[in-house]
């Protein structure tokens, strides 16, 4: 318990806090996703005992090319539950410094480092490259990820009036009319007894719009159901989740699950039912949605964040854009050399081919993506809010 005490304390005075890397999120993450793979948390103590420095990493063993079995050490939370900030865990001036001594104990233990989420211009994105590279620099590859975000102003009226004319307009029929036909209410899950069922019906709704689809969707995996019951329970504990529900007529019809930490709402997973399309109101996500902000204006948070990606569905409601990076880097030697250029050597082709290759490829290359059907762990950009 200590232990755990100590890892939130470091992580209310790090240098880059983020909630995906409190204990509760990684504890959750590891008991859903770990089997397998080889946790390596490393921790910097002073001399009084006081915990400075954390990295959460671990390893997982990939066969490339069925010719090496590559050992890649990543941050845990990077796989499967949407953790968009990541990185490591240090008091403020001592970046360095633990970088430093993590290049010690890693020596010789790694074909390939993997950093996700790391917030760019921060101190981490700037030193991982220099001081964890330092032998092999041709076999780092750095990429970025953008995420939206809208800034809350004070009041909700004043924050509507930020939105585009037409948006604005459509927000405020589709609430109005679903408000004046059906009875409604927002709710947000307070209680222990309720989260179960709660969860349910959101697992439910979610599942529903995949199946009729043929797919089996991201819950499916019984991975994904466990991390979010775990970390639900533990974020309810700590005052940090906000899993909120439109209920209409007496039926929970669209969910929204989040957290709130530092002052931001983190909008992690959307679910409606897919089948309840009240006329002239459509799907009932971005009424929702709006419901949502308006109460984390109230609450007095700063930040509504949507985490990655920049479609219609989010920069719509006033988005700002900022960056994470991924970075990679390969170790010296031979099976270093081969395992980068098997994982970010095809990421860095690409790279090259969107500077290279015509503009017409690239245009007629996403024509056909899009034809594509979204795959079962990903939401079409429209459906995320409901239509």
């Amino acid at each position: 318990m200590a232990g755990l005490q100590a890892w939130s304390g470091l992580l209310e005075q790090a240098s880059e806090p983020s909630i995906f890397l409190s204990p509760e999120w990684i504890r959750a993450w590891w008991g859903a996703y770990g089997r397998g793979h080889e946790a390596r948390l490393w921790a910097a103590r002073d001399a009084k005992g006081e915990l400075w420095g954390l990295a959460p990493l671990y390893v997982r063993r990939v066969r490339l090319a069925g010719l090496v079995n590559a050992r890649v050490i990543g941050v845990m939370g990077d796989e499967g539950v949407g953790s968009e900030y990541l990185g490591l865990l240090v008091r403020p001036g001592r970046e360095a410094e633990f970088l430093s001594a993590l290049a010690e104990v890693l020596a010789g233990d790694w074909a390939v480092l993997d950093f996700h989420g790391l917030p760019e211009g921060g101190a981490l994105a700037r030193l991982i490259p220099e001081i964890l590279g330092a032998r092999a620099r041709e076999r780092i590859h750095c990429e970025r990820h953008p995420c939206a975000r809208v800034l809350l102003p004070d009041d909700y009226e004043t924050y509507l009036r930020t939105l585009k004319p037409k948006f604005r307009s459509t927000l405020r029929y589709r609430t109005n009319k679903l408000l004046k036909n059906y009875a409604v209410r927002l709710l947000r899950t307070s209680r222990e007894e309720d989260l179960g069922a709660h969860l349910d019906r959101f697992f439910a709704m979610h599942q529903e719009r995949w199946q009729t689809r043929g797919l089996p969707g991201s819950f499916h995996d019984p991975r994904k159901r466990a991390f979010y019951r775990d970390v639900a329970a533990a974020f309810l504990c700590r005052g940090w989740l906000r899993f909120y529900h439109l209920e209409v007529d007496g039926v929970i019809r669209a969910s929204q699950f989040g957290f709130a930490f530092g002052g931001v709402l983190h909008s992690l997973q959307e679910a409606f039912e897919y089948s309840f399309c009240p006329p002239g109101v459509g799907g009932l996500g971005v009424i929702l949605r709006g419901m949502v902000i308006r109460e984390s204006i109230r609450e007095g948070l700063k930040t509504y964040d949507f985490l990655g990606g920049l479609q219609d569905s989010k920069t719509r409601w006033g988005t700002s854009t900022h960056y994470v990076q991924r970075i990679r880097l390969g170790a010296a030697g031979y099976a270093g050399c081969l395992a980068f250029a098997l994982t970010a050597g095809w990421d860095m082709a690409k790279d090259w081919g969107r500077t290279h290759v015509p503009e017409w490829v690239l245009k007629a290359r996403h024509r056909w993506r899009s034809r594509r059907p979204p795959s079962p762990g990903r939401q079409a950009p429209e459906e995320m809010v409901g239509r």
